[in-house]
């Protein structure tokens, strides 16, 4: 895929995180998930990170954000504050190389639908926008407060171990994935500081038994030190912390301080081989919309989300 403004952006904003010994997804928990202002789409991935970063250093409390003609189109006006404060985030077309035009999510579907074969005319074409948080716009209606539905964390997470047909166990003082036996082991409950560092490590090592075989399938044969290790240390964590903020749960700090050893391997990946960051985020929509679906809430597997093409934005 394209290597976008929005891509390098968050590659910067990472390695200035990185090499200041914090771990950028560490308060992703504090924020809700951007959403556009106007279609009331979800952002995902890079841009849900990109966005989310943006709004815990600046402060927003808003998570609703539009581009600038959905600005000027409400006839909404910037603050004096907005100068300066755009953020640039990807969106996806859908182009028809054989009728040579663009053509919407909702038209590519149709079309797909009735005509299977029309696929091979597609290609996805990855461009940039600019978008504006809520907090920097005078006009935008004030945001409805609406009540979040309660999601019972034990429930939730014990719905996808037994969903996805893991071995499971509470012994010992160490968290791991054991491919070998297909078995994720924690040490029993009442050894966590508090329930936030139980669960975050708990959805952390699901996330990692997902590359069994019989799931998503990914290369765990990376040993400890390893690129691959540190790359799928990425995955993990980047995958618990997308399920941590729809949860609102936060990071404990012996969690943050276990993984603050990976820092400076992750620093080398996003230097070196940038494009390793955002297959790992790629990676982790995957496991987060597996886990999601192996849970039986349904709030969750309802929710509306789903990459935003240039009409969605």
């Amino acid at each position: 895929m394209k290597y976008t403004k929005a891509r390098q952006n968050l590659v910067d904003m990472y390695i200035k995180s990185l090499e200041e010994d914090a771990i950028p997804w560490e308060k992703l928990w504090t924020v809700e998930q951007p959403i556009n202002a106007i279609s009331g789409n979800k952002y995902r991935g890079v841009n849900n990170l990109a966005l989310s970063y943006i709004a815990i250093q600046k402060g927003y409390k808003d998570n609703r954000w539009c581009t600038y003609n959905q600005i000027k189109k409400k006839n909404w006006k910037f603050k004096e504050s907005a100068v300066g404060q755009g953020v640039c985030v990807e969106y996806w077309s859908r182009y028809n190389i054989k009728e040579r035009k663009i053509c919407s999510f909702k038209e590519y579907e149709k079309i797909i639908r009735e005509d299977p074969e029309q696929e091979e005319n597609f290609r996805i074409i990855t461009k940039c926008t600019t978008v504006f948080n809520g907090d920097l716009i005078e006009g935008i209606p004030k945001q409805k407060e609406t009540e979040k539905e309660q999601i019972n964390t034990s429930e939730y997470i014990k719905n996808i171990i037994d969903n996805i047909d893991v071995k499971y166990q509470e012994v010992g003082n160490s968290a791991y994935y054991d491919i070998r036996n297909d078995m994720v082991v924690l040490p029993p409950i009442n050894t966590f500081k508090n329930k936030y560092g139980y669960y975050s490590t708990q959805l952390h090592e699901l996330a990692h038994s997902t590359g069994h075989k019989n799931r998503l399938n990914r290369d765990l044969s990376g040993g400890f030190g390893s690129s691959e290790y540190a790359k799928e240390e990425l995955r993990a964590e980047i995958s618990s912390s997308f399920l941590m903020q729809k949860l609102g749960l936060e990071y404990d700090e012996t969690h943050l301080k276990n993984h603050k050893a990976y820092i400076q391997s992750w620093i080398d990946i996003l230097k070196d081989k940038p494009n390793e960051l955002f297959k790992a985020i790629s990676d982790a929509d995957k496991i987060v919309d597996y886990m999601e679906k192996k849970s039986l809430n349904k709030t969750l597997n309802n929710e509306k989300e789903m990459e935003l093409d240039e009409h969605e934005i």
